[in-house]
Protein backbone atom coordinates (compact mmCIF):
# COMPACT_ATOMS: atom_id res chain seq x y z
CA UNK A 1 0.00 0.00 0.00
CA UNK A 2 3.24 2.12 1.00
CA UNK A 3 4.52 1.34 -2.62
CA UNK A 4 1.42 2.24 -4.44
CA UNK A 5 0.98 5.24 -3.14
CA UNK A 6 4.35 6.25 -3.62
CA UNK A 7 4.21 5.17 -7.13
CA UNK A 8 0.82 7.98 -7.54
CA UNK A 9 2.47 10.39 -6.00
CA UNK A 10 5.73 10.02 -8.58
CA UNK A 11 3.25 10.63 -11.53
CA UNK A 12 3.11 6.48 -12.31
CA UNK A 13 -0.11 5.45 -11.26
CA UNK A 14 -1.17 5.12 -14.97
CA UNK A 15 1.51 2.73 -15.93
CA UNK A 16 0.89 0.84 -13.35
CA UNK A 17 -2.90 0.19 -13.80
CA UNK A 18 -2.05 -0.51 -17.54
CA UNK A 19 0.57 -3.12 -16.16
CA UNK A 20 -1.76 -4.82 -14.07
CA UNK A 21 -4.52 -5.03 -16.65
CA UNK A 22 -2.29 -6.43 -18.95
CA UNK A 23 -1.05 -8.98 -16.61
CA UNK A 24 -5.02 -9.96 -16.33
CA UNK A 25 -5.79 -10.18 -20.12
CA UNK A 26 -2.61 -12.25 -20.14
CA UNK A 27 -4.28 -14.90 -18.30
CA UNK A 28 -8.04 -14.80 -20.01
CA UNK A 29 -9.49 -17.40 -21.82
CA UNK A 30 -11.15 -16.06 -24.80
CA UNK A 31 -14.46 -18.05 -26.54
CA UNK A 32 -16.95 -17.21 -29.10
CA UNK A 33 -19.95 -19.14 -31.41
CA UNK A 34 -21.86 -17.76 -34.58
CA UNK A 35 -24.98 -19.04 -35.72
CA UNK A 36 -26.63 -17.51 -38.93
CA UNK A 37 -29.53 -14.90 -38.53
CA UNK A 38 -32.20 -15.04 -41.08
CA UNK A 39 -32.98 -11.17 -42.31
CA UNK A 40 -36.37 -11.96 -42.31
CA UNK A 41 -40.52 -10.66 -41.48
CA UNK A 42 -39.28 -11.69 -37.87
CA UNK A 43 -37.27 -8.50 -38.09
CA UNK A 44 -40.31 -6.36 -39.12
CA UNK A 45 -41.40 -5.06 -35.84
CA UNK A 46 -38.94 -3.95 -33.60
CA UNK A 47 -38.65 -5.27 -30.04
CA UNK A 48 -36.29 -2.32 -28.53
CA UNK A 49 -38.92 0.09 -27.63
CA UNK A 50 -36.03 3.23 -27.79
CA UNK A 51 -35.06 1.51 -31.44
CA UNK A 52 -38.89 1.78 -32.27
CA UNK A 53 -38.95 5.51 -30.88
CA UNK A 54 -35.99 7.01 -33.18
CA UNK A 55 -37.50 5.12 -36.31
CA UNK A 56 -41.12 6.29 -35.94
CA UNK A 57 -39.25 10.00 -35.35
CA UNK A 58 -37.98 9.63 -38.54
CA UNK A 59 -40.21 8.06 -40.84
CA UNK A 60 -41.97 11.22 -42.20
CA UNK A 61 -38.57 12.17 -43.70
CA UNK A 62 -37.75 9.00 -44.67
CA UNK A 63 -40.99 7.57 -46.02
CA UNK A 64 -41.27 10.74 -48.97
CA UNK A 65 -37.81 9.25 -49.99
CA UNK A 66 -39.56 5.75 -50.76
CA UNK A 67 -42.01 7.59 -52.83
CA UNK A 68 -41.76 5.97 -56.94
CA UNK A 69 -41.18 8.42 -59.71
CA UNK A 70 -40.21 6.11 -62.60
CA UNK A 71 -39.29 3.57 -64.22
CA UNK A 72 -36.28 2.41 -66.55
CA UNK A 73 -35.54 -0.30 -68.91
CA UNK A 74 -32.41 -1.03 -67.21
CA UNK A 75 -29.20 0.58 -64.86
CA UNK A 76 -27.57 3.01 -66.60
CA UNK A 77 -24.30 4.56 -65.22
CA UNK A 78 -21.94 7.71 -66.16
CA UNK A 79 -18.89 7.76 -68.50
CA UNK A 80 -16.97 10.02 -70.12
CA UNK A 81 -16.75 11.17 -72.77
CA UNK A 82 -20.87 10.97 -72.59
CA UNK A 83 -23.13 8.15 -71.66
CA UNK A 84 -26.84 7.78 -71.10
CA UNK A 85 -27.11 8.94 -67.67
CA UNK A 86 -25.17 12.02 -68.34
CA UNK A 87 -26.91 13.34 -71.47
CA UNK A 88 -30.32 12.80 -69.28
CA UNK A 89 -29.19 14.70 -66.72
CA UNK A 90 -27.73 17.57 -69.09
CA UNK A 91 -30.78 17.41 -71.15
CA UNK A 92 -33.03 17.39 -68.52
CA UNK A 93 -31.34 21.02 -66.56
CA UNK A 94 -32.14 22.39 -70.47
CA UNK A 95 -35.73 21.26 -70.33
CA UNK A 96 -36.31 22.08 -66.49
CA UNK A 97 -34.98 25.43 -66.74
CA UNK A 98 -36.96 26.05 -70.33
CA UNK A 99 -39.66 25.25 -68.37
CA UNK A 100 -39.12 27.00 -65.71
CA UNK A 101 -38.03 30.22 -67.27
CA UNK A 102 -40.05 30.66 -70.00
CA UNK A 103 -37.42 31.20 -72.00
CA UNK A 104 -34.93 28.63 -74.80
CA UNK A 105 -31.95 27.57 -73.41
CA UNK A 106 -29.09 26.99 -76.15
CA UNK A 107 -26.93 24.93 -73.87
CA UNK A 108 -27.20 23.16 -70.50
CA UNK A 109 -23.68 22.17 -68.89
CA UNK A 110 -23.52 19.69 -65.09
CA UNK A 111 -20.42 18.39 -64.09
CA UNK A 112 -19.81 15.18 -64.18
CA UNK A 113 -18.61 14.81 -60.37
CA UNK A 114 -22.34 15.88 -59.30
CA UNK A 115 -24.07 12.70 -60.69
CA UNK A 116 -23.05 10.31 -57.96
CA UNK A 117 -24.06 6.93 -58.32
CA UNK A 118 -26.04 4.88 -61.09
CA UNK A 119 -29.70 5.14 -62.14
CA UNK A 120 -30.79 1.85 -61.09
CA UNK A 121 -32.89 -0.84 -63.14
CA UNK A 122 -37.14 -1.04 -62.48
CA UNK A 123 -38.70 1.47 -60.12
CA UNK A 124 -36.85 4.58 -59.38
CA UNK A 125 -37.90 6.03 -56.23
CA UNK A 126 -36.98 10.00 -55.11
CA UNK A 127 -34.02 8.56 -52.69
CA UNK A 128 -32.09 7.04 -56.13
CA UNK A 129 -32.29 10.67 -57.37
CA UNK A 130 -31.33 12.19 -53.96
CA UNK A 131 -28.52 9.26 -54.18
CA UNK A 132 -27.16 10.19 -57.98
CA UNK A 133 -27.79 14.70 -56.78
CA UNK A 134 -27.47 14.43 -53.17
CA UNK A 135 -25.97 18.01 -53.01
CA UNK A 136 -27.35 21.28 -52.06
CA UNK A 137 -27.07 22.66 -55.66
CA UNK A 138 -29.77 25.20 -57.39
CA UNK A 139 -30.53 25.50 -60.92
CA UNK A 140 -29.43 28.87 -62.79
CA UNK A 141 -28.94 30.37 -65.92
CA UNK A 142 -27.29 33.70 -67.92
CA UNK A 143 -26.52 35.13 -70.67
CA UNK A 144 -23.00 34.32 -72.21
CA UNK A 145 -21.31 35.66 -75.33
CA UNK A 146 -20.40 33.53 -77.83
CA UNK A 147 -16.23 33.82 -77.44
CA UNK A 148 -16.61 33.46 -73.53
CA UNK A 149 -18.47 29.86 -74.56
CA UNK A 150 -16.17 29.27 -76.83
CA UNK A 151 -13.28 30.23 -74.15
CA UNK A 152 -14.85 27.57 -71.44
CA UNK A 153 -15.09 25.06 -74.16
CA UNK A 154 -12.03 24.89 -75.54
CA UNK A 155 -10.72 24.92 -71.39
CA UNK A 156 -12.71 21.71 -70.82
CA UNK A 157 -11.33 20.72 -74.12
CA UNK A 158 -7.34 21.50 -73.08
CA UNK A 159 -7.87 19.97 -69.84
CA UNK A 160 -9.20 16.80 -71.16
CA UNK A 161 -12.09 16.99 -68.86
CA UNK A 162 -15.31 17.87 -71.12
CA UNK A 163 -18.32 18.25 -68.65
CA UNK A 164 -21.83 16.68 -69.07
CA UNK A 165 -23.36 18.66 -72.24
CA UNK A 166 -26.71 19.45 -73.83
CA UNK A 167 -27.74 20.20 -77.40
CA UNK A 168 -24.08 20.37 -78.82
CA UNK A 169 -21.26 18.22 -81.37
CA UNK A 170 -18.14 18.48 -79.99
CA UNK A 171 -15.53 16.50 -82.05
CA UNK A 172 -11.81 16.38 -80.73
CA UNK A 173 -9.11 14.31 -82.30
CA UNK A 174 -5.79 14.08 -80.64
CA UNK A 175 -6.40 17.17 -77.94
CA UNK A 176 -7.48 19.35 -81.57
CA UNK A 177 -11.09 20.27 -81.80
CA UNK A 178 -12.47 19.50 -85.06
CA UNK A 179 -15.81 20.45 -84.20
CA UNK A 180 -17.69 22.91 -81.80
CA UNK A 181 -21.63 23.07 -82.06
CA UNK A 182 -24.16 25.24 -79.89
CA UNK A 183 -27.55 24.62 -81.03
CA UNK A 184 -27.32 23.33 -84.41
CA UNK A 185 -24.23 25.29 -85.68
CA UNK A 186 -20.68 26.62 -85.26
CA UNK A 187 -19.88 29.08 -82.20
CA UNK A 188 -20.50 32.74 -83.39
CA UNK A 189 -18.21 34.73 -81.28
CA UNK A 190 -20.51 37.65 -81.48
CA UNK A 191 -23.48 36.23 -80.68
CA UNK A 192 -24.97 36.02 -77.19
CA UNK A 193 -26.20 32.18 -75.87
CA UNK A 194 -28.47 31.29 -73.06
CA UNK A 195 -26.86 28.89 -70.75
CA UNK A 196 -28.45 26.64 -67.71
CA UNK A 197 -26.58 24.80 -65.33
CA UNK A 198 -26.14 24.41 -61.28
CA UNK A 199 -24.82 26.98 -58.91
CA UNK A 200 -22.10 24.92 -57.76
CA UNK A 201 -20.23 26.08 -61.38
CA UNK A 202 -20.50 29.30 -61.09
CA UNK A 203 -17.34 30.09 -58.58
CA UNK A 204 -14.89 27.49 -58.70
CA UNK A 205 -16.58 24.51 -58.56
CA UNK A 206 -15.01 21.57 -60.73
CA UNK A 207 -12.37 24.40 -62.03
CA UNK A 208 -14.79 26.10 -63.61
CA UNK A 209 -15.28 29.95 -62.63
CA UNK A 210 -18.89 30.54 -64.84
CA UNK A 211 -20.09 33.59 -62.99
CA UNK A 212 -16.30 35.65 -64.62
CA UNK A 213 -18.56 35.58 -68.20
CA UNK A 214 -22.18 35.49 -66.59
CA UNK A 215 -24.58 38.09 -67.96
CA UNK A 216 -28.35 38.30 -66.13
CA UNK A 217 -27.51 35.84 -64.29
CA UNK A 218 -30.77 34.14 -62.79
CA UNK A 219 -30.55 31.23 -60.09
CA UNK A 220 -34.30 29.65 -59.41
CA UNK A 221 -33.78 28.58 -56.29
CA UNK A 222 -34.81 25.29 -57.85
CA UNK A 223 -32.99 22.54 -56.17
CA UNK A 224 -31.47 20.04 -58.72
CA UNK A 225 -32.51 16.81 -57.07
CA UNK A 226 -36.43 17.97 -56.41
CA UNK A 227 -36.58 19.57 -59.93
CA UNK A 228 -35.76 15.55 -61.54
CA UNK A 229 -37.76 13.98 -58.80
CA UNK A 230 -40.85 16.03 -60.55
CA UNK A 231 -39.56 15.62 -63.97
CA UNK A 232 -39.69 11.41 -63.56
CA UNK A 233 -43.13 11.88 -62.25
CA UNK A 234 -44.13 14.19 -65.09
CA UNK A 235 -42.21 11.60 -67.71
CA UNK A 236 -41.38 8.58 -66.47
CA UNK A 237 -44.27 7.51 -63.82
CA UNK A 238 -46.20 5.16 -65.93
CA UNK A 239 -44.91 1.78 -65.91
CA UNK A 240 -45.48 1.22 -69.62
CA UNK A 241 -43.41 4.47 -70.68
CA UNK A 242 -39.85 3.66 -68.66
CA UNK A 243 -36.98 5.60 -69.21
CA UNK A 244 -34.82 4.42 -72.57
CA UNK A 245 -31.86 6.30 -72.69
CA UNK A 246 -28.80 5.98 -74.94
CA UNK A 247 -25.56 7.79 -76.08
CA UNK A 248 -26.10 10.20 -79.53
CA UNK A 249 -22.50 11.28 -80.39
CA UNK A 250 -23.12 14.70 -78.65
CA UNK A 251 -19.19 14.61 -77.37
CA UNK A 252 -16.28 12.34 -79.53
CA UNK A 253 -12.90 12.30 -78.69
CA UNK A 254 -10.63 10.00 -80.60
CA UNK A 255 -6.86 9.64 -79.57
CA UNK A 256 -4.86 7.73 -82.48
CA UNK A 257 -1.65 9.27 -81.29
CA UNK A 258 -2.11 6.98 -78.04
CA UNK A 259 -2.63 3.79 -80.18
Amino acid sequence: MVETERLINMGKAVPLIVALFTATLSFAQISYKWTAVPIDSTWDEMKDPSATQVIERYKPQIGPLQEIVGYTVEEYSKQRPESALSNLSADMVKEIVESESGEKVDIALINFGGIRTDLPKGAVRVYDLYSIFPFENTLVYFDIKGSDLKSVLLGMIKRGRIEALSNVKIVVRDGVPLQLDVAGAPIDEERTYRLATINFLMDGGDGLKLRNYAENYVDTGLLLRDAFASYFRENFLNPGKPVRLSTDGRVTIENHLEK
